[in-house]
């Protein structure tokens, strides 16, 4: 048997129609297409309606996809551009002094091309969208900043579900900004490439004249910043066991069933995008299996298992 992974902690203080009021979106790239095919079957069955959404990095995009129900079109579109896209560096076009890394332009256009003027509108008026960036050190701007970062990424031994500690060491802090700041389409994709920034593989952005980073290089998993709440779901984007995830009285934390096939830089794969989006939907059909009417877990989600999915190499 394979298992969901599912830690409940709600408190049934106070009825409401929706058994979550707050939301969390971990980073994760294209590993977050677990996120898109989990939320797509538990949000509608559960009439989810939460008040506050944190999200870090690519969770970010999917954060704003889920909660217009566009999973499908954003699916549809980066399947596409990643089957147009053979490999996930090319290096011959350093040479040229062109880009050698495709997944700025495939990732900008793809939140371009499913999110329109009428959609940044409804979610202007929708929760409060919380997005999670990185600031280096003020004496560490630049490129000196994206190399500490990296050098505080690689240096830390925390728990996948722990803050990152030496980040923090190193004076890097965090910055969150409310998606009802940004004043256009425009300005929201910006948003979320900032807070994905990942430099080679994106640019290093400038944010008012600062360097910014990506969100997870504080808090991969935000919900910390989510604030008050009455009930919390927290979606992961990689595989956890049950004894891994946090036990909080608030907080529901659901993590994929199996590691996730794909790679989450992996820009060429189409068909490891939809396995993945696919074991979301799967999990996410065990989870309302496990779920009573009052948002309870009634006990650790399980079903048959399926074929062992391919992982990227």
């Amino acid at each position: 048997m394979s298992a969901l992974s599912l830690v409940s902690g709600h408190s049934s203080e106070e009825e409401s129609p929706s058994p979550f009021d707050a939301l969390v979106f971990a980073g994760g790239g294209c590993r977050c297409f677990w996120q898109a095919g989990f939320y797509g079957v538990v949000g509608p069955s559960l009439a989810l309606q939460p008040q506050v959404v944190t999200a870090a990095s690519a969770g970010a995009a999917f954060a704003c996809a889920a909660l217009l129900g566009l999973q499908e079109r954003v699916l549809a579109d980066f399947k596409k551009r990643a089957g147009q896209n053979h490999r996930n560096w090319y290096p011959q076009n350093w040479v040229r002094g062109e880009t050698v890394f495709p997944h700025e332009e495939i990732y900008r256009n793809t939140i371009e091309a499913t999110i329109s003027d009428s959609d940044f509108k409804r979610l202007r008026e929708g929760p409060d969208i919380r997005i999670l960036l990185a600031r280096p050190p003020r004496w560490a701007e630049g490129r000196l900043g994206f190399a500490l970062g990296a050098l505080a990424y690689a240096l830390d031994q925390s728990p996948a579900l722990s803050h990152l500690q030496w980040p923090q060491r190193f004076g890097f802090l965090p910055e969150v900004v409310s998606l009802r700041e940004c004043a256009s389409v425009g300005a929201l994709v910006e948003l979320i490439l900032h807070s994905s920034c990942t430099p080679p593989l994106l640019p290093l952005y400038q944010r008012e004249g600062r360097t910014v980073l990506d969100g997870g290089l504080i808090e991969n998993v935000p919900a910390d910043f989510v604030g008050p709440a009455r009930s919390t779901l927290v979606m992961l984007s990689r595989h956890c066991d049950r004894d891994e995830l946090p036990n909080h009285p608030r907080r529901t934390y659901v993590a994929p069933s199996r590691p996730i096939p794909i790679e989450k830089w992996d820009y060429t794969s189409p068909v490891l995008v939809d396995q993945t989006y696919d074991l979301g939907r799967r999990d996410g059909e065990a989870f309302l299996n496990a779920f009573d009417s009052q948002g309870e877990s009634v006990g650790f989600a399980s079903f048959a298992q399926d074929p062992v999915l391919p992982t990227a190499g």
